[in-house]
């Protein structure tokens, strides 16, 4: 019986602070990320080499509150080369042409409530 009212006022807890403070819980890219009234940013640095390479960002998930956004920038500076947003349920393969450097992937969260699978690379095309 203890252990199930220690269970309980745990489990009531995180409750609370995930109402108040916001809630992230999994490991991009290998698993679904978890969000409870979460806003955050996440950046992923990326180097691209090659004749044409291309960053690919692939997403998939539901949020049922607040907002994606996922944004690809020369890493350094600060206007961004590609910025997309997602609200609701969505699944998208952004494939984003770039020149040889060093970039960032910059995913942007915002009042997020729901779950987001997320996935990056650098790649090139071998014509």
């Amino acid at each position: 019986m203890r252990t199930l009212i220690v269970l309980a006022l745990v489990a009531a807890g995180v409750y609370l602070y995930a109402e108040r403070f916001g809630l992230a819980v999994g490991y991009a890219p290998f698993t679904p990320v978890f969000y409870w009234n979460y806003s955050g940013e996440a950046v992923y640095p990326l180097r691209a080499t090659g004749i044409r390479p291309f960053i690919k960002v692939m997403v998939a998930g539901e949020l049922r509150k607040g907002s994606l956004e996922v944004e690809i920038r020369r890493s350094g500076q600060a206007t961004a080369g590609l910025v997309k947003r997602y609200q609701g349920r969505f699944s998208d393969e952004v494939r984003y042409p770039v020149e040889s450097s060093l970039y960032e992937v910059v995913f942007r969260l915002k009042g997020a409530r729901g779950q987001v699978r997320m996935d990056w690379v650098a790649a090139r095309n071998e014509f």
